[in-house]
């Protein structure tokens, strides 16, 4: 979906919560009209729930794209559920204590948006773990993209090379080199390792220089650096699992 299409979709939700708010308030001005001349102070808290629960609704309506992209479907259900039922609950409450007193009406107000909060607050801490795992993931299908797509441009510069018997023990070299990398523990995965990623980064500087050094010209010398760098990639590859497991 491209980026017109999307901000159309925004545009629709945001003139949707619009229209929306404005037959609830009409409504309640309509329904509550003279409950405002004979109890002002209490019909302007009325009207505050009333408002404060249609912003609530308005800011999960117009961001829920973004709430799913950022903790996933789960929590993003959670969210949207509680908020639709704190919202509905305490207007039920607010238009029911409205005949009684207004302490009586501020503190069951209060007892439910602490509720809500306290839930929210614990729905929130769970989300969090989930965005963190979902970046992990996007990190990890970003490293194994890049380095899938170094290899394959390193194998092309293999296939592309005339003189293929000249180059055929590097070509072997590496073979073994990308089954050793494609068997490892995906790039990316590891976090919080500064030697594994100090370690990946030279891998994948490995991976362009030994790009570079097989489009230029095949000399005796360039054979052997290739050989050097393939067999020092394949032991970074090496010490990388080793890292990882200690």
């Amino acid at each position: 979906m491209n980026n017109s299409k999307l901000s159309s979709i925004g545009l629709l939700k945001i003139l949707g919560c619009f229209i929306f708010d404005i037959a609830l308030i009409l409504g309640f001005l309509k329904i509550f009209g003279l409950f405002f001349i004979i109890a002002p102070s209490k019909s302007i808290l009325v009207l505050f729930v009333l408002l404060t629960g249609l912003m609530m609704l308005n800011l999960v309506v117009a961001f829920s794209d973004m709430i799913f992209m950022r903790i996933g479907i789960p929590y993003s259900a959670a969210i949207v559920t509680l908020t639709i039922f704190y919202v509905s609950v305490a207007n039920i409450l607010s238009i029911f204590f409205m005949p009684g007193g207004i302490i009586w009406y501020i503190i069951w107000e209060l007892i439910m948006f602490a509720v809500f909060i306290l839930i929210f607050s614990a729905i929130a801490a769970f989300s969090n773990e989930s965005a963190k795992d979902i970046i992990k993931v996007e990190n990890e299908q970003a490293g194994k993209a890049s380095i899938m797509l170094q290899l394959l441009e390193i194998e092309d510069a293999f296939n592309e090379k005339e003189d293929q018997e000249a180059i055929s023990k590097c070509y072997k070299l590496f073979v073994v080199l990308k089954q050793r990398i494609l068997a490892s523990t995906p790039f990316g995965r590891i976090t919080g390792n500064n030697e594994v990623t100090k370690v990946e980064d030279q891998i994948k500087d490995n991976l362009i220089a030994l790009l570079v050094n097989i489009k230029v010209d095949l000399t005796d010398e360039n054979l052997l650096q290739l050989q050097k760098l393939i067999e020092n990639t394949r032991k970074l590859v090496a010490n990388r699992e080793t890292l990882n497991i200690h």
